[in-house]
């Protein structure tokens, strides 16, 4: 192996030090507790190092949040877009909830990202790549509820109009998982279950 090779690799590998390192600190501390110097120290370098890869704390979280969201969409890529519209959506849905409650630690950083403002402190790409898998989601959505609209499955009205409901559950129970109770309770398989009834439920034409 020759040295450029040698040197990238092990750039790779202090990237994916610092990584681990922010996401064990971010995934038991307070945010605003956890600093470079903090992640620094855990990854066993120096901070300066830290620097040389990520710009801030919010980009290193960005990255971790993009590697989960990749994760996130290729399950969601998996559903089989020739069913019937309501199993797409549902599909959708379960896809996206299982995802989430597999990685709790990023579900909570993917949450802060949610936050106003997140995105302004981040590297264009990152803010561009997270943008660009939340658009694939809504425009697979939108696509199912069209269709669904069309063959009479869903209520005669926008598809737009209801993805605003879809998204305010999916996003919903989201939010509720990331608090203090669902840490030591986390929603089951059957209230995962119950909470896409309902949405799917509250947009059926039968």
């Amino acid at each position: 192996m020759s040295a450029p090779d040698r040197r990238e690799r092990e750039f790779r590998r202090r990237e994916e030090d610092i990584l681990a390192a922010a996401l064990a600190l971010l995934s038991r501390d307070e945010w605003r507790s956890v600093t470079i110097e903090r992640i620094a120290a855990k990854a066993e370098i120096g901070k300066g190092t830290v620097y040389k890869h990520f710009a801030s704390k919010d980009e290193i979280c960005a990255r971790l949040v993009v590697e989960f969201h990749r994760r996130v969409m290729a399950e969601i890529r998996a559903v089989d877009l020739t069913k019937p519209p309501p199993a797409v959506v549902g599909e959708t849905m379960t896809a996206f909830w299982r995802a989430h409650a597999r990685e709790p630690e990023r579900r909570r950083l993917a949450r802060r990202c949610r936050r106003k403002g997140f995105r302004r402190g981040i590297t264009d790409k990152a803010s561009r790549e997270l943008a660009e898998l939340d658009a694939e989601l809504a425009s697979l959505l939108y696509a199912a509820l069209e269709r669904g609209v069309r063959e009479g499955h869903f209520l005669d009205k926008p598809a737009g109009s209801l993805m605003i409901g879809l998204y305010a559950t999916l996003i919903g129970l989201m939010e509720l998982e990331g608090g203090e109770r669902a840490r030591s309770h986390p929603p089951s398989d059957r209230i995962y279950e119950e909470t896409r009834d309902f949405a799917l439920r509250a947009i059926s034409r039968r």
